[in-house]
């Protein structure tokens, strides 16, 4: 069995984990490998940037190769929230320019090249099978890459980037607490050739939930309906006749697909809590993105909440290591503070919507926020 060291192995290469792999390597001298279970090539949800990303960017050093992965300038975000009426917030007076909608694929590989450039380790298509915890020299792991024998990587200190699921930080003790549980559906459409897509970003307010839709590279458009247990009932994946026929009783999002051709493809349905762990560091480990606290889809924030956190992680882990005592615990007031700001936001903006207070989502939703976070049922979270 072969093995190997690192200061920092990072488990999960999306937005968060790459991201804490190359602020460290730019801006210390610490080793990091990163562990991918993905060889980056299945799709993934989550495409939208908003316009100040680009700070976070260009923090990380991925500015300039991110301008040529060929993503689609976003000229802003269009809603029916709380009317029927159309409303607009464009971003032509952004100072940071226009927003982005991703090829995520593209974008997680460049964010794992660029760890590579900068001579960190990445591990693709490679699993955690198990782990042993060293004390102060912290954690021995055991990776198990496809179609190959096991080896192990000694790590100084681990981070968990394995999104909603939090797979490393559950297995140290760490509880979800869950604030809202919410469930989204998605379907993919082509728009046809010779036809053109508006590149707002448009939510639409209905009274099982909310749809989502924005066109991506190549006249993919990605098509949501945000819901609940409740009000989804017999909306499966297996069966997108019940998801089309919503669909067209949401009469702005139908309009736009008016240019499209549904693409036929199974549906994907994700879970989309609103929760947080109960803690978010141990003495040799921290959780970053997802794996930290998930937000509601509707703030569009995954992206930049993950790449936001891998900052913070970083500097966290770099001044941890250094030994100084209040790293972590400044980091997770960090996280816990952020969390609260989003709830917050979040009821004002649920609050706006009176059109269906009695429909089951909208009734559920006026509940879940007069609750604090509660320990969920569940061992982890799923993505």
């Amino acid at each position: 069995m072969s093995s190997a060291r690192c200061d920092v192995a990072i488990l999960g290469g999306g937005p968060a984990g790459a991201g804490v792999a190359l602020a460290l390597r730019a801006c210390t001298g610490l080793s990091v490998a990163l562990i991918e279970r993905s060889d980056y090539h299945a799709p993934r949800i989550g495409e939208t940037l908003p316009p100040d990303s680009r700070t976070l960017l260009t923090r990380l050093g991925v500015w300039s190769a991110f301008l040529q992965g060929g993503h689609l300038p976003s000229k802003g975000t269009s809603s029916c929230w709380g009317s029927p009426e159309l409303g607009f917030n464009d971003y032509l007076m952004s100072p940071w320019g226009s927003g982005w909608h991703l090829d995520r694929t593209r974008f997680d590989q460049l964010l794992s090249g660029e760890v590579i450039r900068r001579g960190g380790a990445v591990h693709t298509a490679t699993a955690l099978s198990r782990w042993e915890a060293l004390g102060p020299e912290g954690y021995l792991l055991h990776l198990t890459p496809r179609g190959a024998s096991e080896w192990t990587l000694q790590a100084r200190f681990v981070v968990d980037a394995t999104g909603r699921k939090a797979a490393f930080a559950v297995a140290q003790g760490a509880r979800p607490l869950v604030a809202d549980r919410g469930l989204g559906v998605y379907g993919a459409f082509r728009v046809r050739p010779g036809q053109t897509f508006d590149t707002h970003t448009l939510v639409e307010a209905c009274p099982e939930g909310w749809w989502y839709s924005a066109l991506l590279p190549e006249g993919r458009v990605v098509v949501g309906l945000l819901g609940d247990g409740d009000s989804l009932r017999g909306v499966t994946p297996r069966a997108s006749e019940r998801w089309l026929s919503l669909l067209e009783q949401a009469p702005a999002t139908r309009r736009r697909l008016d240019a499209c051709d549904f693409a036929g493809e199974p549906l994907v349905a994700v879970p989309a809590n609103v929760a947080r762990l109960d803690r978010v560091h141990g003495a040799h480990w921290l959780t970053v993105g997802d794996a930290s606290c998930t937000f509601d889809p509707l703030s569009s924030q995954g992206i930049s909440k993950a790449l936001r956190s891998s900052l913070l992680a970083a500097e966290a882990i770099e001044r941890h290591l250094r030994g100084a005592p209040g790293a972590l615990p400044s980091y997770a007031e960090a996280v816990g503070r952020q969390f609260q700001e989003h709830l917050s936001t979040r009821g004002r903006y649920y609050g706006m919507e009176q059109r269906w207070l009695e429909a089951p989502f909208w009734r559920n939703r006026a509940r879940a926020m007069g609750q604090r976070p509660h320990a969920s049922a569940e061992r982890t979270f799923h993505q």
